[in-house]
Order: structure tokens, then sequence, then C-alpha cells
């Protein structure tokens, strides 16, 4: 009995400690803290690649933030490195799928993506989400969608997610916090990789502050249904 109890106890230490150092492995640090953003990186359980977090307040709407968010043709001017936006097909409002090269420093290979983006709302609390993953097969099952997309030989990444989340503070006072992770493929060094995830959410949340306040956006305002759903943005120039 004595025994039992003993082994009992050593596996509860075991699976406390393991939960311990799991959840330690797979915490948020933070890397830098400047203007007003925060980035953080953690390490991603299936990859070797980290995932990062950009966390910013800013002085516009949920409605006006995600306006912006759902120009796909303005992606040049906000995102860090984006190149070539193509909307491919919107299947609703809130679900549509995209193309977009992103730039990287000579001598590396630009890469390019196939996003899948799905928009949901918090009736509660009226948060607002953008989810976004690759999904590199798209043109395999819709073909006349993907004619639009130049013929070119770089490589398209598999592995891409994240969110966009825009959360109202205050009136006018959206907090937004981006999470993504990406495993950009390739031989690319890894001092590069690191210099970019670190780049990338600072000098993306920087563009979406500043551009934010084109007047094209800031009569933006969200149609909801009944249930607290988004139906429609109207306003937009």
């Amino acid at each position: 009995m004595r025994t039992k109890f003993k082994l009992m106890l050593l596996l509860i230490m075991f699976l406390f400690t393991f939960e311990t150092l799991a959840s330690s492995q797979y915490d948020w640090n933070m890397v830098r803290d400047e203007d007003g953003i925060q980035v953080y990186l953690k390490e991603f359980w299936a990859d070797h690649i980290k995932s990062f977090r950009g966390v910013i307040h800013i002085n516009a709407s949920v409605d006006s933030l995600l306006a912006v968010i759902m120009d796909i043709d303005a992606c040049t001017d906000w995102v860090h490195r984006c190149k070539s936006p193509l909307l491919l097909f919107r299947k609703s409002f809130s679900e549509s799928y995209h193309y977009q090269v992103h730039q990287l420093p000579f001598p590396a290979h630009n890469r390019e993506f196939i996003f899948h983006s799905k928009i949901s709302r918090s009736a509660q609390t009226g948060v607002v989400r953008t989810q976004m993953k690759a999904i590199p097969e798209f043109c395999q099952q819709s073909v006349e969608a993907c004619s639009l997309i130049p013929k070119s030989s770089l490589v398209r990444v598999h592995h891409s997610h994240g969110y966009y989340l825009l959360e109202p503070i205050a009136d006018n006072i959206t907090r937004v916090t981006w999470t993504h992770h990406t495993n950009p493929e390739g031989h690319l060094p890894l001092w590069l990789v690191n210099h970019l995830i670190k780049e990338m959410p600072y000098r993306t949340l920087q563009g979406l502050r500043k551009k934010v306040f084109n007047h094209k956006y800031q009569k933006a305002r969200l149609v909801l249904n009944a249930q607290g759903a988004i139906t429609d943005l109207l306003g937009i120039e």
C-alpha cells in the first residue's frame, strides 16, 4: 500500500514539474518596447521558428481598423515587406482568400502566400478577430480565382497562421494584438529569421497606426445582424 502511495506521489510530482516546465517554455517574452508598441516572442511547440506577438493601443475605432485590414490592396502601405497583394476570392463578407508576396532582404528569395481569412466578432465584448491561415493548395481547387497570380519560381509558404485581435478599450481607443507564426521554409540564415520576426510586428503596427488615419477609413461603420455578427462595412470612400 505504501509503495503504491509513493508511486502515486512521484507521478503527481512528475506531472506537476512537466506542466510547469512546459508552460514556462512556451511563455511570451518581451523583446522590444518602443514607440508604444510591445513585441513578444515565444517558442512554437512544433517548429524551431519562434512565434511573434505585437501589441499597440491606437486612437481609432474597431470599425476603421478592420476597414484597413480588409483592404487587401492597401497591404503594401502598412504591412512590413508586403508586395503584390491580390484578392482571389471573397466567399462572404467575413471569409476570403488572398495572395501576397513577402519581400526578403538580398540575397534571400521572396516568399509567396495564399491566405484564407475569417472574421468573427463577440457580441458580448465587441472584440473582432481576423484569423489567417496559409492555404497553399487553394489554386488546385480554384484555378480560375488564381488566374491573376503571376507565374514565378518563388517558394510558396505552407505553414503560416495567426490573427489580428481588435479590442475596444474606450471610445475610439482600440488595443490591437497581432499574433503570428510562419515557417518561411527553404534555406534562410537564423540571424535573418530572428531579425525579421522582431521587425515584422513592430513595423506593421507602426504602419497600421499611420494608415488608419487616412480619410478613406475614418467613416467606416460595421453593420451587425441580430446576433451581433458583422455582415457589412459601410462608409468606405
